[in-house]
């Protein structure tokens, strides 16, 4: 079980380059059936998915959570023609940070945006600007990844767009540890967008500690305090012991010199 929670959990995708490229869909279509494009019917707008949705028993789980998603185009990215609605991208557990055998594990994560993306804007400032959407990203995982902590606020990606076509751009993503090594590439996704996920944090998913817990925590503090005041209590009451014959040995030498000169008179 993760000790985090999902603020700590979340924030590690921030640290995520993810490559927006025509390429890189092209590249997934070449060993799948399925087109990226599909038409979106009244009746699954209504569609709700239950938080986290299981997959199958003991197999993956679905989590859909708001999350912020910029893109920022590289020169001479030109946007797409097409209306992009979603992006999809796979990451192993390492790439964010888990150790053990969730590191290993295959994460997809596939963002839903508010409204569809393309080259209007492109073409209408002459080159294309960083956009900023507030997306429903789905995360899909073994159970084991996600952390045991209170979950954030679910979406519900069926009823988060408004388009009445979808069309999914795959990406590659790019966590830090290579970003910031030797095998960096400064080609990285050329022509295409470089996107960035930010979670802003929400201080009710903070973990608090259990009633149990604090109560435990209490009794170790109270035991600790008991034992300090003895301890300075003891080294009080040594220090004036200690402290006494030196005071009358002081003022025994005080005392010393009119007894001498007493006798001498």
């Amino acid at each position: 079980e993760m000790t985090e929670d999902w603020n700590t959990f979340l924030l590690k995708f921030n640290d995520l380059d993810l490559c927006i490229s025509e390429n890189e869909t092209l590249k997934h279509l070449v060993n799948d059936t399925t087109t990226p494009e599909s038409t979106v019917t009244s009746g699954q707008t209504r569609l709700s998915t239950q938080s986290p949705q299981v997959l199958e028993e003991s197999g993956p789980i679905n989590i859909s959570v708001s999350i912020t998603l910029t893109m920022d185009p590289l020169k001479p990215f030109g946007g797409y023609s097409r209306n992009v609605t979603h992006l999809s991208t796979t990451i192993f557990g390492h790439q964010i940070g888990l150790s053990g055998r969730e590191a290993n594990e295959e994460i997809n994560i596939t963002f839903t945006l508010p409204v569809a993306w393309n080259s209007d804007d492109c073409v209408l400032h002459g080159h294309c600007d960083q956009v900023f959407y507030s997306t429903c990203m789905t995360i899909t995982a073994a159970n084991s990844v996600f952390p045991v902590t209170v979950q954030p606020p679910h979406c519900i990606p069926e009823t988060y767009s408004n388009a009445t076509a979808w069309y999914k751009i795959f990406t590659t993503a790019r966590d830090a540890s290579v970003k910031y090594s030797q095998d960096y590439n400064p080609f990285f996704c050329y022509k295409g967008a470089i996107g960035k996920v930010y979670h802003a944090l929400n201080t009710k998913l903070t973990v608090i500690v259990p009633e149990d817990d604090r109560s435990l925590i209490n009794l170790h503090l109270m035991h600790t305090s008991y034992f300090l005041f003895v301890m300075v209590i003891t080294m009080f009451c040594y220090a004036v012991i200690r402290g006494r014959p030196g005071k009358l040995r002081q003022s025994n030498t005080e005392f010393l010199p009119e007894k001498v000169a007493l006798s001498e008179a």
